[in-house]
């Protein structure tokens, strides 16, 4: 007798095709849910494209400063690493300065060694001046005198020689005794001699006077002798100005609040002028720089709004504002150019550098970093 076949075997071929129609209609509902977000996707991608000019390749600059030493020397002092942070007027680096300050010293010295010369020829310029001053005085009045006496005695000669004239010819007509006569040639003599006598007193006191200014003069050589040692203080006074300007030049502070990026030296290395001891930069002077297309650089004007991406912190983003768009194409500044001399020309898009600020500094925006920027264009 032949035995029916289970049911239970029957029933699952007959679910088969069902549950198939389910999975397919499931797989259909997921590739179109797909399909619909991608296409929202594309459409908001496009969208974004057209209302912002987008970059990828902006990186955060700063004004990293090469702190560099003015003098030679060695380095006796570095207490600042890389990643330090330092205020204003901290110490940096300090060059030897013993030789400088050893000079200083000497130069100090030599100008009070000067200074104590000019004390003492001004103290003997006094000490002539009042010398020679009272003898000057003296030998002009005494020549005033001697002029006068010239004088009297020319008048008592002009005297004399009318009388012997007079007392001649009275004597020629024998009105006149030979002994008035004799007395008269011996007053004119005596009023000659008298006048010669007033003239060698006036022509020795002249002399006399004339040493006496010769003795004055002495006075403005000791004067000019101290303009020259004036001259000479002052020199060595510039000189210990630039000793003191050697001397700081050889403590190295910070040039404002910052952080050390990098040094390049160590504690007793030997630098030279000029050479470069570490880097400085500010976290408060930062900005983002950025090479826009010249196909898009006419919608940009500064002002613009824009939003700051970094790649170090995903998720965040800050705020900035279009500062300022460049006038040259950045191939204009490159250390090759092209000249294209073959005549082969293949157009590329050239780039314009935009820079935007950030108005909020952040102290995790650091110069070098890679940043992505997104600027609203259009507002329709």
């Amino acid at each position: 007798m032949a035995q029916a076949e289970p049911r239970s075997g029957g029933g699952r071929d007959a679910l088969a095709p069902a549950r198939a129609a389910m999975a397919g209609r499931g797989k259909a509902w997921a590739v179109g849910i797909a399909a619909v977000l991608l296409a929202a996707w594309g459409v908001h991608w496009i969208w974004f494209r057209w209302h912002h000019v987008y970059l990828d390749d902006a990186r955060i600059e700063g004004e990293v400063v090469t702190i560099s030493s003015r003098v030679a020397g060695w380095v006796t002092e570095l207490p600042v690493i890389q990643g330090d942070v330092v205020t204003k007027g901290q110490l940096l680096a300090k060059v030897d300065d013993r030789d400088s300050v050893l000079q200083r010293e000497a130069l100090v010295a030599r100008l009070k060694s000067m200074e104590s010369q000019v004390g003492a020829v001004r103290a003997q310029a006094g000490q002539v001046d009042q010398e020679t001053l009272g003898r000057y005085e003296s030998e002009t009045n005494r020549l005033a005198a001697a002029e006068a006496e010239v004088a009297a005695t020319a008048v008592q000669v002009k005297q004399a020689r009318d009388d012997f004239q007079r007392a001649r010819d009275l004597a020629d007509a024998k009105w006149l005794s030979p002994q008035a006569m004799e007395r008269a040639r011996t007053s004119y003599q005596q009023a000659q001699e008298n006048h010669r006598k007033a003239q060698a007193d006036y022509a020795a006191v002249r002399g006399m006077l004339s040493a006496a200014g010769g003795s004055r003069r002495q006075v403005q050589v000791l004067d000019r002798q101290r303009a020259v040692l004036a001259h000479q203080i002052e020199e060595v006074r510039a000189e210990i100005r630039r000793r003191d300007i050697d001397i700081a030049d050889r403590t190295i502070t910070a040039p404002s609040d910052g952080r050390v990026v990098m040094t390049f030296v160590r504690q007793g290395e030997h630098v030279s002028s000029g050479q470069r001891i570490l880097m400085f930069h500010d976290p408060r002077e930062i900005w983002v720089e950025a090479n826009v297309k010249e196909t898009e650089v006419r919608l940009l004007k500064p002002g613009m709004k824009v939003e700051v991406r970094v790649d170090a912190y995903p998720g965040a983003v800050f705020a900035g504002e279009v500062f300022r768009v460049g006038q040259t194409a950045t191939s204009k500044f490159a250390l090759l150019p092209d000249p294209n001399p073959s005549g082969n020309f293949t157009k590329i898009t050239q780039r314009l550098p935009i820079r935007i600020v950030l108005p909020e500094k952040d102290e995790r925006l650091r110069p070098g970093m890679m940043v992505e920027v997104s600027i609203a264009v259009r507002n329709d």
